[in-house]
């Protein structure tokens, strides 16, 4: 009897680790994106063309490739999966240009 509630337990506390780092995971990610928005303009505004353009278009490279995967997407997924929840195609699509 005592083993199935120390198990029950467990099962519970790793359910709520696997949710509060899917919460972690996502606030971050939301973070990274907004931090990256808002580094174009100020490239624009406070670094020369030299530097700015080059590093612009890496931003770019960076957010719009459909080549390159975000380790943060595959990240939510695994833990989505763990907390069986659907999994995502991209970040930008499930959170932020939903039909």
């Amino acid at each position: 009897m005592a083993i199935n509630v120390i198990v029950l337990v467990m099962v519970v506390m790793k359910t709520k680790l696997y949710k509060l780092l899917f919460y972690l995971v996502v606030v971050t990610h939301h973070i990274g994106l907004f931090c990256l928005v808002a580094s174009v303009p100020l490239l624009i505004i406070k670094e020369p063309p030299w530097v700015s353009l080059p590093l612009l278009a890496w931003i770019l490279y960076l957010g719009f490739s459909k080549v390159l995967d975000c380790p943060f997407t595959r990240l939510e997924n695994y833990l989505r999966r763990k907390l069986n929840l659907p999994e995502i195609k991209t970040f930008l699509k499930h959170y932020y240009l939903k039909k």
